[in-house]
């Protein structure tokens, strides 16, 4: 499984940032060229010239022209001067066929000719390493082949969409991240004379070493952390291809992207379902399939929105007193504080969902469940201000890659009566819950046959 972990790192050497940009700008330059080039060359392909097109036409017409001349042929009532009239008429029209079909063959030959000379001079893969090279100063010759690689797949997925005029051709921005080889990569621990572990380093190309902040706080995110990096040390996890990037604070951020091994070794009793049910009361409520004693509620949806409603009316504050800074020198600088407070909102949102999540994959994990039933949510049954202030699609993406990582896969269900409906019977009823946490199936025959039952296996117990 392809993961990709973001890390905050500093680089003791000064001359490593002048490199970054430095790379990063003539990335992005090669990136922009060799796209057009990739376009060209598709267009010249699949494309005929103006002339060509001129030419079909024209042989088009004569033809539609001999077959009106031809149907005058077979009239009866047609005198010898006009006979002799039309076939040298239809004579004239297949000389002038003949001709233009050889001019054509001729014109398509040419613009062949061009396609492969274009391709011979530009996009053969050796051709186009040396075209990007002669064009972009690149400190590091490897950055010229991701460069290639890159727009070779971003050019062949987004084909459809660019020729049918959907989007336009892409445009890496000054933004885009520096792309790093995974080979090149590798994870270092610095130890003390004690054995005692005092950070660690990602090592790239030209003998870099960056620092990776770990933060001063040794909480849970911190500990996961160093077991990541302890397991890309050993070998367990897979480097792969990477980036680096500034982010809005203008923080360096390593984009460490890792290829976990899915463990096999999880074995978990088949058939066995985790329902998750997102709500409005309980951000979710899980339980079994199998078991129904077994459920348990993560979070609370009045916390959460009390903490982000708060966070919003700070921002609301904010931004009525800066409506004064539309202009003016210094803008950027006064409006920190609500690019902050907003950065912050969405962080806290970010977190809450990784919680969540990682509690309902540990509870599937924990019960030994096959599958995971998430709902496949709409605007129905949930009121604007629940949509507004919670991100469930990016929950469910979290819920997605965390269960895959444990082996247990995720099925979306229509939640139409799911909460009506009997998970023993089936029977669909609004009185079957009674209350947001209570569920009482109130199909008769299925309730009275269960207690009968149960009473003849205590009767015959007893005697």
């Amino acid at each position: 499984m392809i993961t990709v972990r973001k890390l905050k790192i500093v680089c003791k050497d000064k001359e490593f940032y002048d490199f970054f940009k430095w790379e990063q700008r003539e990335q992005n330059k090669a990136l922009n060229i060799a796209i057009g080039l990739i376009h060209s060359s598709t267009v010249l392909r699949s494309i005929d010239s103006g002339a060509e097109v001129q030419l079909k036409k024209s042989i088009e017409k004569l033809t539609q022209n001999n077959e009106k001349l031809e149907k005058e042929l077979e009239k009866e009532k047609i005198t010898d001067k006009k006979k002799e009239k039309l076939l040298k008429a239809i004579k004239t029209n297949k000389e002038l066929i003949a001709s233009k079909e050889k001019e054509l063959k001729a014109g398509q030959k040419f613009r062949c000719g061009i396609d492969k000379k274009f391709d011979e001079l530009y996009m053969n893969k050796t051709t186009l390493y040396h075209v990007l090279d002669s064009i972009c100063d690149f400190k590091y010759k490897r950055t010229i082949e991701l460069v290639r690689q890159k727009v070779k797949q971003d050019y062949s997925n987004s084909f459809i969409d660019i020729v049918t005029g959907k989007v336009s051709i892409q445009n890496y921005k000054s933004t885009f991240p520096l792309m790093i080889d995974g080979s090149c990569i590798s994870i270092l621990k610095e130890v003390d004379e004690v054995g005692i572990v005092n950070g660690y380093k990602i090592k790239i190309m030209l003998g870099y070493e960056l620092n990776i902040v770990l933060g001063k706080r040794k909480n849970e995110n911190t500990m996961e952390l160093q077991k990541t990096l302890e397991k890309c040390i050993s070998g367990e996890y897979k480097i792969c291809a990477s980036s680096i990037q500034r982010d809005k604070n203008n923080n360096i951020i390593f984009n460490l992207t890792l290829d976990i091994p899915i463990d096999k070794g999880y074995k978990p009793v088949k058939g066995r379902v985790c329902g998750v049910d997102l709500g409005i009361k309980y951000p979710a409520y899980m339980c079994l399939s199998d078991d129904t004693y077994k459920k348990e509620a993560v979070g609370s949806i009045n916390n959460f929105l009390r903490i982000r409603k708060q966070m919003q009316e700070r921002r609301k504050k904010l931004q009525k007193e800066l409506l004064l800074t539309n202009g003016g020198k210094g803008r950027t600088k006064k409006i920190q504080a609500l690019e902050k407070l907003r950065e912050n909102e969405k962080n806290f949102v970010k977190t809450y969902n990784h919680a969540i999540s990682k509690r309902i994959v540990g509870f599937a994990k924990k019960n030994k469940c096959e599958y995971i039933n998430l709902e496949k949510l709409t605007k129905e049954g949930f009121g604007d201000s629940i949509l507004r202030n919670w991100s469930y699609f990016e929950l469910q993406k979290m819920i997605e890659y965390k269960a895959k990582r444990e082996s247990i896969e995720v099925r979306y269900i229509d939640p139409h009566f799911t909460s009506q409906k009997c998970s023993k019977c089936g029977y669909i009823d609004k009185e079957n819950r009674e209350t947001q946490e209570n569920f009482i199936c109130k199909n008769f025959v299925y309730f009275n046959f269960n207690c009968c039952f149960k009473y003849f296996i205590l009767w015959k117990r007893s005697n």
